[in-house]
């Protein structure tokens, strides 16, 4: 009885499982430094994210390599139709996928949307720094090449499990190390100028439309004469008319002139006059006890010269903040500072692009990915060799 397709199945759909879970977790790392590098950060942000947030990752990064992965197949067929060499059809996509994946990773980095693939003011940045765009491909042409190598050591091999265990951690390291390197890239032509720039086009003033000032002459309300009746029971009911404009103004007072006959002359009145009255008594000034008020001119309008009492204020004061409180720690402060605003790189190609492969979250990733790696080459390698359909090869 033959085994081979009961132990065929679980490798494979192990293989697929365990393979789905692995570019996850690619992916999430893989974008974390091609991000934070393009950000400027000198050593990567690693954070911890959920499992589930990586699914969408793998689709993101699939969309983009996908768009060149077809033409690289036709084109490495082509090139090793005429050829016997097997490494031929491996490093003919890999040429295409090196040259034209960057394109469309950095258009999808400043596009409005991280699904745009291809943008004209890439190709406008890239030819703005000519020697850092060949720099970059000169660098990544062996980080790729370390890539072919490594996924077929780990992959499309049968058997031979050393090849595995060496080839995992270098394919895990070269992908992050070509994210690094990206994103440099990416960084330097953050600070070109974008030639395709729309400018925005100023709305046109709207004319305010002239009204008149003087308002309608509203129509003058119905009298109750004027409307129809009511009917009762004791017959048609009308109501008396209403006085609705305001009352006329009073008439204004007119001043008539009188003629007055002259009176006939006779004796003058005798004039009296009346006694005078008694004189007020004289104000008395306060004395002055103070030199100030010596000097000061008096006047009747100044009834009293005493001063005005300070009473103690019926509003409690409010509690005063403590000054630890008051004081802004240095990091709020480095808020305001700006410091870690980026700057353009003086040297973009250096070894310090070397140092986040210390940090601790870097090599947590690369255990993490190596080991589903190579969990999921294990199923690999178990599926093919039990493959039915491969018979006795």
């Amino acid at each position: 009885m033959n085994l081979d397709a009961v132990i065929f199945v679980p490798a494979l759909t192990g293989s697929v499982i365990v393979g789905f879970v692995f570019l996850m977790f690619v992916a999430h790392y893989y974008l974390s430094v091609l991000e934070g590098t393009s950000a400027g950060a000198k050593e990567i942000p690693w954070e911890g994210d959920a499992i589930t947030n990586n699914f969408i990752k793998v689709f993101y990064l699939a969309w983009l390599m996908g768009l060149w992965a077809g033409p690289a197949y036709f084109v490495g067929r082509a090139i090793a139709s005429g050829s016997d060499a097997a490494w031929i059809k491996l490093a003919a996509p890999l040429l295409v996928i090196w040259v034209l994946y960057p394109l469309s990773q950095l258009a999808s980095l400043s596009a409005s949307s991280v699904w745009v693939p291809m943008n004209l003011d890439v190709f406008a940045r890239l030819a703005q720094k000519p020697l850092v765009t060949l720099g970059f491909f000169a660098l990544t042409l062996p980080v790729f090449a370390l890539i072919g190598i490594a996924f077929k050591w780990a992959y499309m091999t049968r058997g031979e499990f050393p090849l595995l265990f060496a080839g995992v951690p270098l394919l895990c390291f070269a992908v992050l190390l070509y994210a690094r390197l990206l994103g440099r890239l990416a960084f330097a032509l953050m600070f070109t100028k974008n030639l395709f720039k729309r400018k925005k086009k100023k709305k046109p003033k709207r004319e305010v439309e002239e009204f008149d000032a003087e308002p309608d002459e509203e129509a003058p309300p119905l009298q109750p004469s004027e409307m129809a009746p009511i009917n009762t029971p004791d017959g048609e009911l009308a109501g008396y008319n209403v006085l609705m404009e305001d009352d006329p103004p009073a008439p204004k007072k007119r001043v008539k002139a009188v003629v007055v006959e002259d009176e006939p002359e006779g004796p003058e009145p005798v004039l009296r006059l009346a006694p005078e009255p008694p004189p007020l008594p004289a104000h008395v000034k306060p004395a002055a006890d103070r030199p100030l008020e010596r000097a000061r001119v008096w006047d009747d309008d100044d009834d009293d010269t005493t001063p005005y009492t300070m009473n103690p204020s019926e509003v409690k004061d409010e509690e005063r903040i403590p000054q630890e409180v008051a004081k802004p720690r240095a990091d709020e402060m480095a808020l305001l500072d700006r410091r870690d605003v980026p700057k353009p790189p003086k040297v973009v190609w250096s070894w310090e692009l070397l140092v986040f492969l210390l940090q601790p979250g870097t090599i947590s990733a690369l255990i993490v990915m190596s080991g589903l790696g190579t969990l999921a080459g294990v199923f690999v390698r178990v599926a093919r060799a039990f493959d039915p359909t491969l018979g006795s090869e």
